[in-house]
Order: structure tokens, then sequence, then C-alpha cells
């Protein structure tokens, strides 16, 4: 991925965050937000596309990226599904779902594309190239010196007093007595007495 430093970058992750902006508002309507469990499924859907573009990007190999990118297809799929959802429930008016609905679609093609970039033989490539002068540039400049040894700790300061203890709960009922010992000299029914 020559060019690009952090996933915020992304062409892919930009329009997906935008797109989950979007939803986190439309989740804090009055209307909306009443309904919980589509308000969890709808902004965990969103919150998920985004964020496997970020952990994908993390990975530096295009197969695993490009396999994180898939479970971010399904989720932005998934928020077009509950897009659908809110506005036949009339959480929403036709032209808000439609430019909702056009950012999901904008995200899902750049998805794809990037997808077929980092299956692509430029993509592996690139990657390549990118590792190697990741790590040459790591090794260029060589270890770091070690640290030197801490000095001594100072003294610790005197504690303070400690508070009073609180009152002492009931006691529980007492548990049923055992048999006796017929050997015990202390029994009082002994019966050689």
């Amino acid at each position: 991925m020559p060019g690009v430093d952090r996933f915020e970058d992304l062409l892919t992750w930009k329009l997906l965050r935008e797109l989950e902006i979007e939803v986190d508002r439309l989740a804090r309507r009055a209307n909306c937000a009443r309904d919980l469990r589509f308000r969890a499924q709808i902004t965990d859907a969103a919150g998920s596309a985004v964020r496997n573009v970020a952990e994908g990007f993390g990975r530096y190999n295009p197969a695993e990226f490009a396999r994180f990118l898939d479970i971010s297809r399904s989720s932005a799929l998934e928020v077009q599904t509950c897009l659908r959802r809110a506005h036949s429930a009339g959480y929403m008016e036709r032209a808000e779902f439609e430019t909702l609905d056009r950012l999901a679609d904008r995200g899902l093609q750049a998805l794809a594309r990037f997808q077929r970039y980092l299956r692509s033989e430029q993509g592996k490539e690139n990657a390549r190239q990118f590792r190697y002068h990741r790590r040459s540039r790591s090794q260029a400049n060589g270890p770091n010196d070690p640290n030197g040894p801490n000095g001594p700790n100072g003294p610790n300061g005197p504690n303070g007093p400690n508070g009073p203890n609180g009152p002492n709960g009931p006691n529980g009922p007492n548990g049923p007595n055992g048999p006796n010992d017929p050997n015990d000299p202390n029994d009082p029914n002994d019966p050689n007495e």
C-alpha cells in the first residue's frame, strides 16, 4: 500500500466512517432510539464495517487484509438492510434514506475496488516492497542503546491511622450437636457413673 501510512487515509475507510457518523445521528433520534434492538444492530454493523478496514490494514498482508474487507462488506450490507427497515418504519424520510443508501453504495464500491487491488499481482508486489522497505528502515537505524540501571527507591512514608471497626453482625444459628463419644471421661451421660 505505497503512499498510505495510516488506515484513516484509505478512501474505503473514509466513506464507511462517514456512513457510521450518519448512522449514529439517525440512531440518536427519539423515534429510532426507542427501538433499542434496531438501534444496537445498525450502529454495531456500521462500526464493524469501519473497524474491519482498520484491523485489516494492520495486518500488512494483502490476502488477510482482503479477508477483513470481506467482513467489512458484510457489515456494510447489513447497514443497508437496516436503512431500508428504518425507512419503512418511518424513522427517516425517503430523501435521507436515498442519501445514506448512496453513501453505503459508494463505500461498498471503493471496498470492492480495493479488494481487487489487494488480490492482484501488483498489490501483492507493492506489499512485499513495502514490508522490505519498512524492515530495512528499522534495521538501518540500528538497535537502541540499553537503559541504565534504576536508582534506589526512597523510603516509604508512615501509614495513616486505621479507622474504627464496624459493628459485628448477628451470629447464625448453631448447628446440631454430634454424637457423644462413649470413652469421653467428661461426658455427663456416662452410664458407668
